[in-house]
């Protein structure tokens, strides 16, 4: 009895500990953390502090405030899930505004003709967030995965080492969002793809 008692016990604790780092690996993979560290650190090393201060707050403040506040609201009230919204029902209605925000800010960098590979960017970023609404019609794409394999063509871009170390990381976010069973491998594999695809077009375009 006492021997199947400390079985169980290992047992539980190492489900435990693997949902504990699935998630530490999941969170840290979340675009909401890696998208806006990432522009905020380009924009201060390319632009002047004022500049990248003002597309700073144009870009995070103008989409990702809002749309993290409203996911929590969501979240409060019942609407969405999770802070993931992983309904593909509730994803598709979190798409429509997302996908507004990003299109003003998109305008807004078109018109004031800030830097070419920002405008790039910024415009593949709303390709890849309107091709996953798309694409959520059918399938519940990773966005985890979507954009953090496009983020990585980003850094690609402007340093090999960080970009391939950043890449590497897409297979342990995989597993973690298998594993809090997030997603299934279909979705990820779909995500991924899509972040491929318009990484590479960025690619291509500069």
């Amino acid at each position: 009895m006492v021997t199947f008692a400390k079985s169980d016990n290992r047992f539980i604790n190492a489900i435990h500990l693997k949902t504990t780092i699935a998630t530490l690996i999941s969170t840290l993979g979340h675009p909401f953390l890696t998208i806006p560290i990432f522009v905020v650190f380009l924009l201060f090393s390319i632009e002047p502090a004022r500049q990248a201060t003002y597309l700073s707050l144009l870009i995070v403040g103008g989409i990702f405030v809002p749309i993290g506040i409203r996911t929590l609201v969501g979240v409060r009230k019942g609407t969405y899930t999770n802070l993931d919204v992983s309904d593909q029902g509730q994803r598709q209605k979190w798409f429509i505004t997302t996908t507004l925000l990003l299109a003003v800010v998109t305008v807004v960098i078109w018109l004031t003709g800030q830097d070419r590979v920002l405008r790039i960017a910024v415009t593949c970023a709303l390709v890849l967030l309107v091709a996953a609404q798309v694409v959520n019609t059918r399938v519940k794409a990773s966005m985890h995965l979507a954009f953090h394999i496009f983020l990585s063509f980003l850094i690609l871009y402007f340093s090999e080492v960080a970009g391939v170390a950043f890449l590497l990381f897409a297979p342990l976010l995989a597993w973690s969002r298998i594993y809090l069973k997030r997603h299934v491998w279909k979705e990820v594999v779909v995500g991924g793809g899509l972040g491929t695809f318009v990484g590479a077009a960025f690619w291509l375009i500069n």
